[in-house]
Parts: structure tokens; C-alpha cells; sequence
């Protein structure tokens, strides 16, 4: 029977049963040579390739973390710079400086775009080998 498939009454009869059957008999003891085992096989190379595979995506996953947050510092420090602090009326010389502003501001919405869809697209990959590993 499973414990899905238990209501909480057969499933607090059980843990009675169970804890019960402990204090009669104790708990098994582990086999004597199963420390050594454990040792030996932390120090065994395949054990340690496979611990070591497993560090590699949270270090991607912090690489990629700061790309973004860099990528955001750079945008603001951009915007910042780049964005005029006074609005220039339209007309004339500065109707022509108001559409270039708007096709700057429109590649660079474009150009934002495209990153991010890269940055999502790295994710994904980084969350589907996490979940492989897992």
C-alpha cells in the first residue's frame, strides 16, 4: 500500500506499528564494512568527475546571473548618458532631432530584445541540464 493511496488514520496506524516494532526490536545495525565502502568510493575518480559535473551549472548559472545584472548596469549607465534631460520642441532642426532620438531609442529597443531572447534561451538550457542532472 501506498502512501498516496493511505488515509491519515492507516497512515498514523502505521507509524504506531512501525514505531512499535523499533522499541521491540532496535534499530538494524549497519554492516560493518559499509563506512569503508563509503570512503573508498568517495575517493574513487568517477565519483569525483560526477561531483565535480555538478558544481559546473550553479557556476553557469552565477556567470549568467552576472552577465544580466552587468548588462543591466551598462544599459542605465547608458540611458543615463545617452537620454536628453530636456524634451526639444518640435519643429524645424529639432523635429529631425526628436526622429533620430526615436530611431536610436527603437534599435536599441531592438537590440535589447535580441538579448534578452538569448539570455532566456541560456537559461532554459541551464534549467533543462539542472533538471538532467538532478
Amino acid at each position: 500500500m501506498w502512501k498516496d493511496e493511505m488515509t491519515e488514520q492507516e497512515l498514523d496506524a502505521y507509524t504506531k506499528r512501525l514505531i512499535q516494532q523499533v522499541e521491540a526490536e532496535g534499530l538494524l545495525p549497519a554492516p560493518v564494512h559499509m563506512k569503508q565502502e563509503i570512503r573508498e568510493r568517495s575517493r574513487s575518480l568517477d565519483y569525483q568527475i560526477r561531483v565535480q559535473t555538478r558544481q559546473i551549472p550553479k557556476k553557469l548559472q552565477f556567470f549568467y546571473y552576472s552577465l544580466k545584472v552587468g548588462a543591466a548596469v551598462v544599459m542605465a549607465l547608458f540611458l543615463v548618458t545617452m537620454v536628453p534631460r530636456e524634451v526639444p520642441e518640435i519643429g524645424g532642426r529639432a523635429g529631425i532631432a526628436v526622429q533620430q532620438e526615436e530611431s536610436l531609442g527603437n534599435k536599441l529597443n531592438q537590440g535589447m530584445r535580441a538579448m534578452n531572447r538569448m539570455l532566456n534561451r541560456v537559461n532554459i538550457y541551464l534549467n533543462e541540464n539542472d533538471q538532467m542532472e538532478d
